[in-house]
């Protein structure tokens, strides 16, 4: 019975304690950039003023929202395990400021959890 207590005790220290977490704070990122409609940026090269009112219509109906990043790398960018597009409409081909983690994977950049930083 001693070995079970002294089990379940040392089950919930370790599982309480924030140096044991593995949901430790994700380390987030300060991007500056151009809010891009992706769809039509990727597919030929559509930006700036003469696109504005495709690239609102694009970002708002859902389709795939992104930064021209001042790095040069190009971030698809999406909300808390949601779109963010609703919030980036009137920021489109505007530059903003956005903080959230950066992943990498075979060749795509992606800011996930991303706030603007106003």
């Amino acid at each position: 019975m001693k070995k079970i207590a002294f089990s379940l005790i040392c089950s919930l220290l370790v599982s309480f304690n924030p140096f044991f977490s593995t949901y430790a704070q994700e380390e987030k990122t300060v991007i500056k950039g151009k809010v891009l409609d992706m769809v039509c940026y990727i597919d030929h090269g559509a930006e700036g003023e003469k696109h504005l009112k495709c690239a609102k219509t694009c970002i708002g109906s859902g389709l795939p929202v992104g930064l021209k990043g001042e790095d040069g790398k190009l971030y698809l960018i999406v909300g808390e395990h949601k779109p963010i597009n609703q919030q980036l409409v009137s920021k489109a081909q505007q530059t903003i400021t956005v903080k959230g983690k950066v992943v990498s994977k075979d060749g795509f950049n992606l800011i996930e959890n991303a706030e603007i930083v106003e």
